[in-house]
């Protein structure tokens, strides 16, 4: 046998051994992964299951396994270039939820993100706060957590990253809204109950301000409104500035203090075209009116000025709102961890898609540092109203 020949005789076989070491891989991964039907939409995701065997049986440093997992599901849904699908891993996914039940220990701001800088935007510290008692203003952004960039993580990552334990420890590394060099910023994380739902009587007009939607909002919401009316109030000014949205349940429960029963408060749409109508069931209010959006205004608290302005014609006074018009899902996995995923669009009553435009405001309004003027605009059409 020639050298020629006996070269192609251990490529053949090598080729054969790797095609039956594949196929044996392959078929334990379909069968304890994908579950079979999975195949066919991903027919090479069996070579994340070679790679991983790969690198268990070869990789000379080895691997931490857990890490190399999360890191792998975090790379492929950050591949969607959705900003809004996410991968969590349980430690995140109990940080995320705890945000959204409303008391959770951290640094006690509402927060926003800022694509371009990769930085959590500090849009108001609460009274009292870790965040407002460690010198933190609106505006101010969190470039680093702890000494670890940002790039390559999300609002609610980040988030989960100032999170821990009360009583601990965070260092923020924070561009101040005021100029300057970055700043090492200690917060000292305590248990923070998040006040949704502020309001006050002035004059004729009932100040409602709502910062987030969590489980409470709906029952404080309603509670704060009797107040407003049971005081005399005439019209109803709602202050939607700096809300980042929340739990959709939540924002139907105020738009059921407010329209009419039967009326849509929104709409969804899915992949496949299928409309879902979200409708009120309560008994509404005959009083006039407005809402004070800003750039800050984003997702649930867009879709309850945008029913309220279809439905009521509500001007909506302020600057142009965020944009985020699509519904995401959590699913869990076997571990705790979980897939966050946008699985529909919501649009207005009036079928208005906010997704990356917003609302425009009826009135725009540019805030001004001395004074609230778009609080004072706002003001002023309601009471030409009461006249």
């Amino acid at each position: 046998m020639n050298k020629n020949d006996k070269t192609v005789r251990i490529v053949a076989v090598t080729i054969l051994l790797t095609a039956a070491m594949t196929f044996m891989a392959a078929s334990a991964f379909y069968a304890f992964v994908l579950k079979a039907r999975s195949t066919a939409a991903f027919p090479g995701s069996q070579k994340i299951y070679e790679v991983l065997t790969l690198l268990d049986r070869e990789y000379y440093y080895g691997v931490d396994k857990e890490q190399l997992i999360d890191t792998a599901l975090d790379t492929m849904i950050s591949s969607l270039g959705d900003p809004y699908s996410v991968y969590m891993d349980p430690e995140e996914y109990r940080a995320f939820y705890g945000y959204l039940s409303g008391t959770y220990a951290g640094v006690g701001a509402v927060v926003s993100w800022d694509w371009e800088e990769n930085a959590v935007v500090i849009v108001k510290p609460f009274d009292g706060s870790p965040a407002q008692k460690a010198g933190l203003v609106k505006g101010d952004k969190v470039v680093k957590i702890d000494g670890l960039s940002l790039e390559g993580t999300d609002l609610d990552g980040a988030v989960a990253k100032m999170k821990g334990e009360a009583g601990t420890s965070v260092t923020l590394t924070v561009l101040k809204a005021d100029g300057g060099e970055p700043a090492e910023v200690p917060v000292i994380r305590e248990e923070v109950h998040i006040p949704t739902v502020e309001s006050e009587l002035r004059g004729d007009i009932g100040y409602i301000a709502i910062s987030m939607f969590d489980p409470a909002t709906g029952d404080d919401f309603g509670e704060h409104l009797q107040a407003m009316t049971d005081g005399g109030a005439k019209g109803i000014l709602l202050d939607l500035r700096d809300n980042g949205g929340g739990l959709v349940p939540s924002v139907t429960a105020v738009a059921d203090y407010l329209l009419d029963a039967g009326e849509v408060i929104f709409y969804t749409q899915d992949k496949d075209g299928k409309r879902a109508d979200y409708t009120a069931d309560g008994g509404g209010i005959d009083l006039p009116l407005a809402v004070l959006v800003n750039e800050n205004t984003a997702s649930a608290a867009e879709l309850l000025a945008g029913t309220l302005r279809d439905n009521k014609n509500a001007p909506l006074v302020g600057k142009t709102t965020f944009g985020k018009g699509v519904v995401q899902s959590t699913y869990p996995l076997s571990d705790g961890s979980v897939v966050k995923l946008t699985i529909e669009k919501y649009f207005t009553p009036n079928g208005n898609d906010i997704n990356t435009v917003g609302l425009k405001p009826d009135y725009e309004v540019e805030p001004q540092p001395e004074a609230d003027e778009q609080y004072q605009r706002a003001a002023a059409l309601l009471e030409e109203q009461l006249r």
